[in-house]
């Protein structure tokens, strides 16, 4: 902190800063400090650093100025400036600021939002929502002009030709005019927990309008960290799902903003929900590009590249699959596999022929568990087969382990966030179902080595989660012997209807 703001906060504040720290949090290049003064106290300050900022926490410090609730923080001071205006608040920074999110945390966060919406009288002077519509309604933006949208890889140029004039009469639906209060911006770092209260942050986008705008455009952001999916949070609200989604079209493909250069990324991370929320919703079919997978084999070529490390490979794996299955709604594909319970059941039960003799109880570990659904299948289909199957799951994306504690309670001790590279189980399996992509290429024999060393029961197999077998493509027999791996045996099965062929091995006991 330079000395001209140590002036003026210790003038408004009272009290001379002993102390600071810069919190690097947020979108905007607004200066954040958390500020011990000499009197004891502390005090978080808020500081415009370009004439955007500026005016957005002008607006601010007039909302924080006129409303005094138990939602919102204390307003400790005030200096406007031509360059730089100061707005002094009370310190939050002890304060749990999500992710993660308990179901608690969010129960918490719809009850106070409830509360914020039914604040009367709504301060005077707010903007009303519905002037924001043009700013919001991107979906014409993106008809004008496609090719920033479509450069993203999420749909194809025909998927949006036909989706367009829906997508565009549902976001002309959206209700935006009422009489609620509407903070405008609400997502988690504009969130946080004291005890018992719910405290939000950045009021400069406040609105007299519709609550159910907060409600969506908090849910793509929700959904990202490990909450619920959109259309639980917003049932029935096709016309706002277009509105939102349609602005997150409308801008994650543009040039980065260089004072903000984090807005774009996470624009398109939201985009990702929202457009496939959108689909549902309006009745559209679901987005029809693998970008998720074109997403991974950038990664690898980039590594082998030298352009990033493992920990960025891991880091860009995680965003991207764990924003794909949490796109989705189907529990199927919230654990990467499209198409019906049928093509579930040929693409996944065969590795449960991989199981030593007896009828167990047999240990399987699913690695990259995902939200869970192939424990449970292990469980029935072993069920169905009079084995005894107890299943627990790992997976390198805490959001996703999270997904599979809340759905699978009961067995919320055996999910495990961890790489299988270092991760220390707590006990030994029978039965290990992984797949080579999980780590990075060049690791993959030292992760199967390290399985059958450090993981496996004695007698213990790992086995490969089975793919497609394609002419003029090696399959995992051959890819197994490619890496120097001995297959114990391989296990193939028909598809029902197509008679199509999955292959996959397992290595390890006889």
């Amino acid at each position: 902190m330079d000395a001209s703001l140590h002036r003026r906060v210790a003038a408004l504040a009272g009290s001379d800063p002993v102390s600071s720290l810069r919190v690097e949090r947020g979108y905007t290049p607004a200066e954040r400090w958390v500020i011990q003064l000499a009197d004891g106290s502390s005090i978080f300050a808020k500081v415009g650093a370009t004439e955007a900022t500026a005016e957005w926490l002008r607006a601010e410090h007039a909302f924080y100025a006129r409303v005094h609730a138990d939602f919102v923080p204390k307003l400790r001071g005030w200096s406007d400036d031509a360059d730089r205006p100061l707005l002094l608040l009370e310190d939050l920074s002890a304060a749990h600021w999500p992710p993660p999110w308990a179901d608690a945390h969010v129960s918490a966060l719809l009850a106070a939002l409830d509360r914020l919406a039914q604040t009367r009288p709504v301060p005077p002077g707010l903007p009303d929502l519905e002037t924001d519509r043009a700013r919001f309604a991107g979906w014409l933006r993106v008809e004008r002009a496609p090719k920033a949208f479509l450069a993203l890889g999420l749909c194809s140029r025909e998927w949006l030709e036909n989706a367009l004039p829906v997508l565009l009469m549902a976001q002309d639906l959206a209700v935006l005019g009422g009489k609620d209060l509407v903070h405008g911006d609400v997502r988690s770092d504009n969130v946080c927990f004291v005890k018992d209260r719910v405290m939000f942050v950045d009021w400069n986008m406040a609105r007299r309008g519709n609550a159910a705008f907060d409600l969506a455009g908090l849910a793509p952001s929700l959904r990202l960290e490990g909450g619920p999916l959109p259309d639980e949070l917003v049932p029935d609200e096709g016309p706002l799902a277009a509105l939102l989604s349609g602005y997150f079209a409308a801008n994650a493909g543009l040039p980065t903003i260089p004072e903000a250069p984090r807005v774009r990324n996470i624009q398109l991370r939201q985009l990702r929900i929202a457009l496939a929320w959108v689909a549902r919703a309006v009745g559209l079919p679901a987005p029809d590009l693998p970008w998720a997978r074109a997403g991974a084999e950038r990664l690898d070529a980039e590594l082998a590249a030298g352009k990033i490390d493992e920990a960025a490979w891991y880091a860009g794996i995680e965003e991207l699959i764990g924003d794909a299955y949490l796109a989705a709604s189907d529990p199927r594909a919230q654990s990467g596999k499209s198409g019906d319970e049928s093509e579930w059941r040929w693409s996944r039960e065969l590795a449960l022929d991989a199981l030593p003799e007896g009828s167990g109880p047999f240990h399987v570990l699913d690695v990259g568990c995902a939200n869970g659904y192939l424990m449970e299948s292990f469980a029935r289909w072993g069920k169905e087969r009079k084995l005894a199957i107890e299943p627990h799951g790992l997976d390198i994306s805490g959001r996703l382990a999270s997904l599979a504690q809340r759905r699978l309670p009961a067995w919320s001790e055996r999910i495990a966030v961890g790489n299988v590279l270092g991760w220390a189980p707590p006990r030994r399996y029978d039965l290990v179902h992984t797949a080579l992509d999980y780590v990075p290429p060049a690791r993959r024999r030292e992760s199967i080595e390290r399985l059958q060393r450090d993981l496996l029961a004695p007698g213990g197999r790992i086995v490969l989660r089975a793919e497609r077998v394609r002419p003029g493509e090696p399959d995992l027999r051959e890819q197994a012997h490619a890496l120097g791996l001995s297959v114990g045996g391989v296990i193939e099965r028909k598809h029902p209807k197509t008679d199509e062929l999955r292959r996959t091995v397992w290595i390890g006991g006889k």
